[in-house]
């Protein structure tokens, strides 16, 4: 709800602190308490941001730990705000082969921002690529993606935390559609406001807000908002009863909860085009701020892990009897 309310002010903002609070738990929950020591210990406080896929990355495993010989990482959200960066890289068996994804943790003066994040929205974000050249990352900074997908985390001492009990996919899914939903919620205030001050061009309404066809706009827009809200709650709700219970979340929910952290995006994005047909000519005015909002949304849509289609298909293979299209489940 914060992250939401945020949003509804600027949703970039609201990105960046959803990013680096999920970024933070990571460091808590899937890395060991020596290592949760040495971030959090930090002076000023820990702010950790992280890209979980490499566009590329070439590793070498040597002595107590990870020589990250060359990688780059895209559209690493919050990244000029950070002291301590988590990418993904390849783990090797002793052969040198490729077994498993990890996570590796590094101090952000080792990671070299390559500011190119030159986009319509979401600009505040800072999400530019990083990479990293010939920098050791010790043991105790690297943990298994598979194993934290599984629930099996590290952070022995924070097992009686509900709240480090979360499962991993779903929690870090379901946190980028709040900002979304706050900007969303902004740019249908922004519409109501403005409805009895302005007309319809070449019609005879003077009003708009006595139109027809803005009763229908404004009341689909609502309803497409709020059900993405139900879809969002159910997945919260889900998350947290299984970390109350002391278990982790089932395959076939977490699936479900990817689905609906798409499908929620989806709705908020229609919404979001609703809102906009019904403002008219002046929305494309540059400092319009609903210009402003519907960028955002748009920009802040395209996130992989709000893809719709990706998020459904998987579902759906699920309940056909097929294999996940993707291991992030």
């Amino acid at each position: 709800d914060v992250i939401a309310e945020i949003g509804r002010g600027d949703a970039s903002t609201a990105w960046t602190v959803g990013i680096i609070n999920g970024a933070n738990w990571m460091a808590a929950a899937i890395f060991p308490e020596e290592t949760q020591q040495e971030v959090f210990g930090t002076e000023g406080g820990a702010r950790v941001t992280g890209v979980l896929a490499p566009r590329q990355c070439t590793v070498q495993r040597v002595d107590g730990g990870y020589l990250i010989k060359e990688g780059k990482w895209g559209f690493n959200s919050g990244s000029y705000h950070s002291n301590w960066v988590e990418l993904g890289i390849p783990l090797l068996n002793e052969r040198g082969e490729v077994v498993d994804q990890g996570l590796a943790l590094l101090p952000a003066q080792d990671v070299e921002r390559l500011n190119d994040w030159n986009v319509i929205g979401m600009q505040g974000t800072g999400s530019t690529s990083v990479a990293v050249q010939n920098k050791f990352v010790p043991d105790r900074r690297i943990t298994s993606m598979h194993q934290s997908t599984e629930g099996n985390y590290l952070s022995k001492n924070l097992r009686d935390e509900a709240e480090y009990r979360y499962a991993f996919v779903p929690f870090l899914a379901i946190m980028l559609d709040f900002p979304i939903l706050g900007a969303v919620r902004t740019m249908l205030d922004l519409l109501l406001e403005r409805l009895p001050s302005r007309g319809i061009q070449y019609t005879w309404y003077t009003k708009q807000a006595e139109a027809t066809i803005t009763h229908l706009q404004v009341a689909e827009a609502t309803a497409k908002i709020d059900a993405a809200q139900l879809f969002i709650e159910r997945a919260v709700d889900d998350i947290e009863s299984w970390a109350q219970r002391g278990e982790y979340m089932e395959y076939m929910n977490r699936a479900r909860v990817r689905m609906d952290t798409g499908y929620a995006a989806r709705l908020l994005f229609e919404a979001a085009d609703i809102i906009v047909e019904a403002s008219g000519g002046s929305f494309a005015t540059a400092h319009n701020p609903m210009n402003h909002f519907w960028r955002d949304v748009r920009t802040g849509t395209l996130h992989a892990m709000l893809n719709p289609s990706t998020n459904l298909e998987l579902y759906g293979r699920l309940l056909c009897g097929q294999p996940a299209n993707t291991p992030l489940v």
